[in-house]
Parts: C-alpha cells; sequence; structure tokens
C-alpha cells in the first residue's frame, strides 16, 4: 500500500478547450448520469473482464480485475506485462521490471496506461463541473480530480445523460478517449468499445471489451505485483562497486552497454521510468512507447529483459535516462566532490546511515521521485523533489499559489523571468533569492531559488502537484547516499 503523502489541492490551470459555463448544477449533472447508467447487480461489484487492445495491425489482451473500488489491468505485450490500476484511493502504473508508482510525482504520462476512470466507480466528492459545450449535441463537463493526481474531465451527453468522452492531461500530453457501443450488462449500461489517441497516431489505441463476468476476486488480484526485478552485481562481487561515471556541471552520466553497444545515460532520480531515445530503442521492436531490453549493464551491474519507456529527450545528444527502476535493490552513492557513482549493498551502507555525520531524510519514493521535507525561511514542506537531473532549485505553481504573500514580501526578484523545459513539458520561471533554504540541519543563506509562475504557459503548463525541485546547484554540496528500499536519503556534506 501507498504510504501517505500530504497531497495538494486542486492546481488551476489548463482544461479542454471549448467548454463553457452550463446552466445547470454539478448535483443534477451527476443525477442525470447515474439515472441513465443504472444500478448494477451486487455482483457486479466483483468481476474479471478481458479486453482487447488493437494498435495498427497489432493485438494485444488486457486482463482486468476489480473488487469493488480498487482496480488492476494487466497489459500482455508479448513476453513483458505492466499494470496499472488503483489501490486504496490511489492510481499506481507498474512497468515490466514490477517496479510500481503511483501518479503523484509521474507527469510524464504512459501510453500502455490509457484506463478510462470513468469505466470504474469514481467519487462525487472528487468531482466539479466545469461547464458545457456547444453544438448540435452539446455535453456538460465535469472535472474528476482526486487529490494529488491529474485531473480527468468527463463528457456527459446532454440527451442521454452517458460519459461519452474522457479527456485527460499529463504533462504536455493529452488524450482523448471516446466511447461508444453501450450496452447493459449486470445492471448497469457501459461502453464496450472505445479508441484513445493523443496525438501520436501510432499510439492510437482501439479497445473492445470481450468479457465481463462477476467472479470471485480477492485482495491479491488487484494488489500490486510482486515479480520487482532490479540492477544486480554478479555473484561474489565487491560489496560496494564503482561504476563508470561523467560530471559535467552537474549532470551526471553513466556508460551503458545496451544490445552491445556502448551508450552514455543520464542518472536522473526525477524521472519515474529508465527511458530510452527512439534511435536507440527502434532496434528492440517498442510498441505504444515501450520496449523489452534483453540486457542494460552499467558497469559490473546488470539487469536482463529490462522494460523501457521510450520518447524522444536531449535531442538524441544522449541514449537515454537511468530513472526510478535503477535506484532499487541497493544504495547508490553520489558523491560530486570526488566525481564517482557507486552501488553498494544495504550492509556496506548501513555505517553511513548510522553515523552521526550523516543527515537521514525521510524520503517518499513512492510516487516515482524522492520527495523530502525542507524549510524555505520560516515556511515547511514535505515535497520538495530531490532530481539530479535538474540543474536549480526551483518552488513550483502548487507552491507558489499557496505563498504569493510571503514570496512577494520576503524573497527578493533577481532577474528576468526565462523558460525551463522538463520532459513533461515547460515552465516560466522568475529569478528570486531566498535569506535562507535548509536541509534538515545545513544551512543555505541568501540562496538563488526560481519561483514558477503559474499559467504561464498555458500550452505546456506542466502543473506538477509538488512542492518544489532540489537541483544540483544544492545537491552538488553533498555526498549522497539514495536508499529507495528504506524510504531514505543520506546527506553528508
Amino acid at each position: 500500500m501507498f504510504a501517505s503523502v500530504a497531497l495538494l489541492a486542486a492546481i488551476a490551470g489548463w482544461q479542454p478547450p471549448g467548454i463553457r459555463p452550463a446552466a445547470t448544477t454539478l448535483s443534477a449533472v451527476l443525477d442525470a448520469n447515474a439515472a441513465a447508467t443504472g444500478k448494477p447487480d451486487p455482483a457486479f461489484a466483483r468481476r474479471r473482464e478481458r479486453w482487447t487492445y488493437a494498435n495498427g495491425d497489432r493485438r494485444f489482451v488486457v486482463d482486468v480485475a476489480v473488487r469493488d473500488r480498487d482496480v488492476r489491468a494487466t497489459v500482455h505485450l508479448g513476453a513483458t506485462d505492466y499494470d496499472a490500476g488503483r489501490l486504496g484511493g490511489t492510481r499506481w502504473r507498474g512497468d515490466g521490471n514490477g517496479i510500481v508508482h503511483g501518479l503523484f510525482g509521474d507527469q510524464q504520462g504512459d501510453a500502455v496506461d490509457r484506463l478510462p476512470q470513468s469505466y470504474f466507480s469514481f467519487d462525487r466528492a472528487d468531482c466539479t463541473l466545469a461547464g458545457e459545450t456547444g453544438g448540435a449535441a452539446p455535453r456538460w463537463v465535469i472535472a474528476d480530480q482526486p487529490r494529488g493526481e491529474p485531473a480527468v474531465w468527463l463528457y456527459v451527453d446532454e440527451a442521454s445523460g452517458l460519459i461519452v468522452r474522457e479527456v485527460s492531461r499529463e504533462g504536455s500530453r493529452v488524450s482523448t478517449i471516446d466511447f461508444d457501443r453501450f450496452t447493459r450488462t449486470d445492471g448497469v449500461v457501459r461502453p464496450h468499445h472505445w479508441r484513445v489517441s493523443d496525438g501520436t497516431r501510432a499510439d492510437d489505441l482501439d479497445v473492445t471489451v470481450e468479457l465481463v463476468e462477476p467472479s470471485a476476486v480477492t485482495a491479491n488480484d488487484v494488489g500490486l505485483p510482486a515479480r520487482e526485478r532490479v540492477f544486480a552485481p554478479p555473484p561474489n562481487a565487491p560489496e560496494v562497486v564503482a561504476l563508470p561515471a561523467r560530471f559535467n556541471r552537474g549532470r551526471i552520466t553513466l556508460e551503458a552497454t545496451i544490445g552491445g553497444r556502448k551508450r552514455l545515460l543520464v542518472l536522473d532520480t526525477g524521472t519515474a521510468s529508465i527511458t530510452l531515445d527512439p534511435s536507440v530503442a527502434g532496434a528492440f521492436n517498442p510498441v505504444l512507447e515501450h520496449a523489452t531490453i534483453p540486457a542494460i549493464s552499467v558497469g559490473p551491474v546488470v539487469l536482463g529483459n529490462v522494460s523501457v519507456l521510450t520518447i524522444p529527450i536531449f535531442g538524441g545528444r544522449f541514449a537515454g535516462i537511468l530513472g526510478y527502476d535503477f535506484f532499487f535493490g541497493h544504495v547508490v552513492h553520489i558523491d560530486y566532490v570526488q566525481q564517482r557513482v557507486e552501488v553498494m549493498s544495504h550492509a556496506a551502507a548501513a555505517p553511513i546511515f548510522a553515523d552521526a555525520k550523516t543527515y537521514v531524510a525521510a524520503a517518499n519514493v513512492e510516487h516515482g521521485l524522492p520527495l523530502i521535507g525542507v524549510r524555505l525561511g520560516s515556511i515547511s514542506s514535505e515535497t520538495f523533489a530531490v532530481d539530479t537531473g535538474s540543474p536549480r532549485l526551483h518552488a513550483l505553481t502548487a507552491f507558489a499559489q499557496r505563498y504569493p504573500e510571503e514570496i512577494a514580501k520576503r524573497w527578493t526578484r533577481t532577474g528576468r523571468s526565462y523558460t525551463e523545459r522538463y520532459l513533461e513539458g515547460a515552465v516560466v520561471i522568475e529569478p528570486h533569492k531566498i535569506a535562507s533554504f535548509s536541509i534538515g540541519p545545513y544551512h543555505f543563506d541568501d540562496t538563488p531559488i526560481g519561483v514558477e509562475v503559474p499559467g504561464a504557459l498555458a500550452d505546456e503548463l506542466t502543473s506538477i502537484p509538488f512542492d518544489g525541485i532540489i537541483g544540483t546547484d544544492v545537491l552538488s554540496n553533498f555526498d549522497l547516499y539514495f536508499d529507495y528500499d528504506n524510504g531514505r536519503i543520506g546527506f553528508r556534506r
């Protein structure tokens, strides 16, 4: 189960175009939808479903288990399984390596995970009425946003009361699901076909529901996958293994062997997946932005049958990113001063974490990146991301919208705005200086910090829900020990 995190209020910003004020209420729209869909038979709350994903000429089987409000869907892409679902109210994703994370920090999107949220039960309390569309077939538009998740816009046909479209946005990617073939099954009217598109034709999906069957679904059937696989050194290797690393202005690249060729991968704690550029992944038959690599080795550390996300990154200057998955199964030590990266066994790292000279920060790593507590002057936050892939310290929209007076009165503006680009999209940043910034006992005075300008880039706004990013301008002052398995990061000045 995912640990609790200080989730933030919904962020005002982007919404689908063409929505105007509605002359009705949210309650009336939800009631119309409930009347149209009907009341399901009691047995329908626990069921198994079988879907088919059609992507061009390719077909993939999807197995779905539903147990009350918990859901797990497994997409079979050849020999690799990808999972996604909802557990205890939290949406999650699991890649082919079996590494799972929630969606609080993951704003990249995923062409495999296109589960329609409205197809399953959703909570009325998470909904607001965004408005309605015009035209010959008007639709009311509901914004469904459980705390800490990207919003999903549900389009309710005003004539039938059925949800006929669902739109979501993660980072700069907009996905649209259009539903049809509505059929009454076990007392409830639901779509048995939908089309998914995100602007990239190669990722379009036609989804057909082949089977819906009430079943004795257990908690394990909807639980998180338990097949986690991690990078590991060979048997009898030393407890501390040095990796071939290069440092350039805070950016760390590791030399990896992929498909028998040497490649450079960026070591990035801010990325939720191991990611390869299509120029590299194209040799491994990618599908729906994913590929399975027979093996990736970084020095003596190896993982076989590696599930990777494949999207364009770095303009091809680097082969890809070693993200979230790489940090499990061991402790990753980054020494910026000596410019070295090591993988340590937990036993070898234990004295470091026990040393009084080490500040051990509790890190919530269950949402795709490590979030820790910091202080900014008199303000505390528990959701700043430790991001070895970002150069600067930034306070993002969620923080800026909560503390505008503090920033205006106590932070000093130092220059012109600039645009910062992440994998998820772009943000506009105003440079400031803050009197003090603290990580545990370590204090930085008169520290440069960028503040995101909320909504400045309407077309690319990432709407990242956590408070900020600690980049390498701060991190390079430390020896860092990343222990994701135990949810902690060791800082040594």
